[in-house]
């Protein structure tokens, strides 16, 4: 595996986190809980030096769709913005939901908050979002970080 390899959770793996129903075995939970919302495999290795099988448990998590890569995640939001053009009304409702889940946890003086509202494609939301949901984890949680962003694309789907 590669050792610069960025991993994240995903909002599936910040389900299995933060609620009650737990799928996964506890070695797999820890491994997820340690990759948080950005580490490289080097740093989890340091993290986990006694786990002798980290590499085909990252695998496992990766394959359940528990983590990602940065690398997939870049990819998604590619393969969003290359969609078909989203309705204006979608994306406004996508753009005002995350506006108004910032002024909430963050306030309306937060460099991410002007970014987002001035947002006017989808190519700007895809960079921005990214940008709120670090904003939120850090000073919320990344459970409501994921919510946001979950519910954000929800909305910009219709």
């Amino acid at each position: 595996m590669d050792m610069t390899m960025q991993l994240s959770r995903t909002v599936k793996g910040q389900e299995e986190i933060f609620n009650l129903g737990h799928t996964l075995r506890p070695r797999h939970r820890q491994i997820l809980f340690s990759v948080g919302n950005g580490i490289s495999f080097r740093e989890l290795r340091s993290k986990l030096p006694n786990c002798v099988d980290l590499e085909t448990m990252v695998n496992d998590l990766l394959q359940s769709g528990f983590i990602q890569s940065l690398r997939d995640m870049a990819t998604e939001h590619i393969a969003a913005a290359a969609a078909p053009a989203q309705s204006p009304t979608c994306l406004e409702a996508g753009r005002s939901y995350v506006l108004e889940f910032m002024a909430a946890l963050v306030g309306t003086k937060s460099p991410a908050y002007r970014q987002m509202s001035e947002v006017q494609d989808l190519a700007g939301f895809n960079a921005v979002l990214p940008v709120c949901r670090r904003i939120i984890a850090a000073v919320a949680s990344p459970h409501q970080a994921a919510e946001m962003e979950a519910e954000a694309v929800k909305r910009l789907a219709g």
